[in-house]
């Protein structure tokens, strides 16, 4: 196994792989955000680690960002290529992932208005 130079690193994705994103595709989701990370050259700046539940099984497969503090959910096998692009590459975080950032008060308005629905 290869020895990652850690200080190139400026992201980490935690990539849930409990038993709810498990049956919602987070096993082939983080197969498919590696792939994505690796097409896009980005494999020295961008650390991924597959965690054990996260406690929104509702909302899986759940990706945290480090440092940034973003909780994105239903990242899905079919949307990693957009996502690694809009969030890595256009430095855009896809709104309509977005869960909770850290520091904020409250959950995105698009999940408070889901809930009230």
């Amino acid at each position: 196994m290869a020895i990652k130079d850690i200080t190139l690193i400026k992201s980490h994705l935690f990539i849930c792989n409990g038993g709810t994103c498990k049956l919602n595709g987070a096993e082939e989701s983080t197969v498919a955000l590696r792939n994505e990370i690796s097409k896009a050259g980005l494999t020295n700046e961008i650390h991924t680690t597959k965690t054990l539940c996260n406690g929104r099984c509702k909302d899986g497969p759940i990706v945290i960002a480090m440092p940034e503090g973003i909780w994105f959910k239903q990242v899905y096998e079919n949307m990693a290529e957009q996502f690694i692009r809009e969030y890595f590459i256009h430095k855009n975080a896809p709104e309509k992932n977005i869960l909770y950032q850290y520091g904020s008060d409250c959950m995105h308005p698009v999940e408070i208005d889901q809930v009230k629905g």
